[in-house]
């Protein structure tokens, strides 16, 4: 991040996501005025911890297949143990939605 104050359109660029970026322009529009400063923060807050924590480990990955023919780092890869935990966690989703969807 360089030295210069946070917009709202350099926290807009600064979110990776398409749909999380939208999320945060569309709060941004609906907020009341009063409340601008506290979501700003909160949203300033989400992209400085994403830029420090997640996109270098987000970059070391990017790095380590681009050396490797596309294989991730080992933490990354599929485990059956993963594959189950995702399984329950798809079918939970599902449920959920089944239930708000009535």
């Amino acid at each position: 991040m360089s030295s210069e104050p946070w917009t709202i359109d350099s926290i807009a660029h600064a979110i990776p996501v398409a749909e999380t970026r939208q999320a945060f322009l569309r709060e941004v529009n609906l907020t009341p005025l009063p409340d601008l400063p506290d979501v700003l923060a909160r949203w300033q807050h989400v992209v400085e911890k994403w830029q420090s924590e997640d996109a270098p480990r987000v970059q070391d990955a990017l790095e380590y297949a681009k050396a490797h023919n596309g294989e991730l780092p080992a933490e990354y890869r599929e485990t059956p143990e993963s594959r189950t935990g995702w399984d329950q966690w798809e079918q939970s989703m599902r449920q959920h939605q089944g239930h708000t969807a009535a």
